[in-house]
């Protein structure tokens, strides 16, 4: 799977005499040039020559490797998104070590500091932090080590943005900004089916990510600009977690607490969770889909409540998909060693991935709005929905 020209030699061994050309070329810089050193300089110089082009990144793109660090593919949305990683790396040719942590910023902490005591240096490092602003720190010491870092899925901190090559992934303020347009079209929904309002505009409760997870705010900032005008008032919100248990859990609380003042919107940052909330709804019951609307942030492993209309529409934020366009930018960069200012956000073509031949400096997955009666004609990208929310 390499690009570079043939050449006489392994990758492993080409690679090896690169490394050692490079300290001979620093020796070389730090003390007067001699006759051994000279020689020593052209044979490595010459050898290196049979081996073709090495391209920018100093190896041949076989032997072109990346780190990972994430949350652990126990969650159902990461697994996919690492399935989608590690197919995209095998296709183009490119070595893939992901290290799990399970979602303590602590443990990712450790495992940076341990990978890189390694003294292997990969081609590239993802980032995916369980807290954004206590994870900098390792962040930096991604980047210190002079390898290009990459951060995916959580937009990076402000802060951190001197740390990193690229973002690629997911635009979640874009995501909460779908969900908040949905739930005006629920509420007009409503409102025609005869259902009372409980303000003039409907009240809101949200069932959101972990606080300090970068998503969490993105997607309530993004929600706020959705619903902007609406008159929707968002009457209270709480932290769960990614999953329908605690959307369950927290669901329940926050029914039982706002039950007074009138319920007629549930806003929950991922599917799992708005199915936790639906349960919730129906046992103090609600009937979602007539007198309380339902919105998703993005399927997450289960649509039959989406399908079924309790649930009004969702985001088709795609993991696998977030997964091979993350490392389709990298292995872009690796290949061109060039990042555009701006952004790049590709269509939502329902029947092919895009090509990626340029690294902007932030570059989203599309994340098309999806109603309930939808889900069955809606594609991505060359798959089906049906697909790519069944994990």
């Amino acid at each position: 799977m390499s690009s570079r020209a043939p050449g006489l030699f392994s990758d492993r061994v080409c690679k090896r005499l690169q490394t050692r050309r490079e300290a001979q070329e620093k020796h070389v810089n730090k003390n007067r040039r001699t006759l051994g050193i000279t020689v020593a300089l052209a044979l490595t110089g010459a050898t290196l020559a049979a081996c073709g082009d090495m391209g920018a990144a100093g190896s041949g793109d076989g032997a072109r490797s990346v780190v990972v660090f994430m949350p652990p593919g126990s969650d159902n949305y990461l697994a996919e998104w690492q399935r989608g990683a590690r197919a995209e790396a095998e296709k183009l040719g490119l070595d893939i070590k992901i290290l799990e942590n399970q979602f303590s910023q602590p443990e990712q902490d450790t495992q940076v500091q341990q990978e890189l005591g390694s003294g292997r240096k990969p081609d590239a490092y993802v980032w995916w932090p369980v807290d954004n602003a206590a994870g900098l720190a390792s962040l930096k010491k991604l980047h210190d080590s002079g390898v290009p870092t990459f951060q995916t899925n959580q937009n990076p901190d402000d802060r951190g943005l001197e740390y990193i090559v690229a973002y690629a992934g997911v635009d979640d303020f874009e995501n909460g900004d779908v969900s908040g347009r949905l739930a005006v079209q629920a509420r007009d929904q409503l409102k025609e089916g005869g259902a009372p309002l409980h303000s003039a505009g409907g009240n809101a409760i949200a069932i959101t990510f972990p606080a300090g997870y970068g998503a969490t705010q993105d997607r309530m900032d993004g929600f706020g600009k959705g619903i902007g005008g609406s008159g929707i008032q968002v009457i209270a919100e709480a932290p769960a977690g990614f999953d329908q248990t605690t959307g369950y859990k927290v669901g329940a609380q926050l029914i039982a607490a706002n039950k007074a003042k009138g319920i007629d919107i549930v806003y929950a940052q991922n599917d799992a969770l708005a199915d936790g909330a639906i349960q919730a709804l129906e046992e103090a019951g609600y009937q979602p889909g007539k007198d309380v609307a339902v919105i998703g942030g993005n399927c997450h492993g289960d649509f039959t409540n989406l399908q079924a209309g309790k649930q009004f529409g969702t985001g088709l934020q795609a993991a696998r998909l977030e997964g091979q366009y993350t490392i389709d930018v990298v292995h872009a960069y690796l290949k061109t060693g060039q990042v555009k200012d701006g952004e790049n956000r590709p269509g939502a073509s329902p029947d092919q991935a895009p090509a990626v031949d340029s690294v902007s400096r932030f570059n989203f997955i599309p994340n098309p709005m999806v109603h309930s009666a939808e889900v069955q004609s809606t594609s991505l990208w060359g798959h089906k929905m049906t697909d790519l929310c069944t994990y």
